[in-house]
């Protein structure tokens, strides 16, 4: 069996506010076959700076009905080095969803380049501030050349 790539996401929710959008957009991509979720945690931490991690096994039932296209495909993956290491980039009175998710859309594509004799030797996850830069830009090259077309066409 081939693992696709591995990522991990901390998604953080100031005063502990979830409103569960993000959780419909999970669903739709692992049903799709795009991801999987392999881990997930939810690590509060209170007004004090204490925290506390809990799986989905930890949930009410009401608070897991959302992620029940999670149950019984969660390996414990996350240790508690991984809670510490959350915890101390969020503030107090906050949560995160720390989720360690497969890109299983690119299997193929590994697949391919270990059949072609390649390896992989580095790789990672562009910065969220980096991210949001590329597409200011991309946004204001659209917006040039569709203000270039309203021109032309006049």
């Amino acid at each position: 069996m081939t693992l696709g790539p591995l990522e991990y996401v901390m998604v953080a929710f100031e005063g502990n506010r979830f409103s569960g959008e993000i959780i419909t957009a999970l669903r739709d991509a692992q049903e799709k076959g795009i991801i999987r979720v392999i881990d997930m945690l939810v690590i509060k931490k209170d007004e004090q700076g204490n925290v506390m991690a809990l799986e989905l096994s930890d949930l009410n039932e009401e608070e897991a009905r959302p992620f029940g296209f999670l149950a019984g495909g969660l390996l414990s993956i996350f240790e508690p080095d991984d809670v510490e290491a959350t915890a101390e980039q969020m503030p107090n009175n906050s949560a995160a969803g720390l989720l360690l998710i497969e890109d299983t859309w690119a299997i193929p594509l590994k697949e391919d380049i270990l059949n072609a004799g390649a390896v992989a030797r580095t790789g990672g996850l562009v910065a969220p501030e980096v991210v949001q830069a590329i597409e200011a830009e991309i946004e204001a090259e659209a917006a040039a050349k569709n203000q270039s077309a309203v021109k032309t066409a006049e």
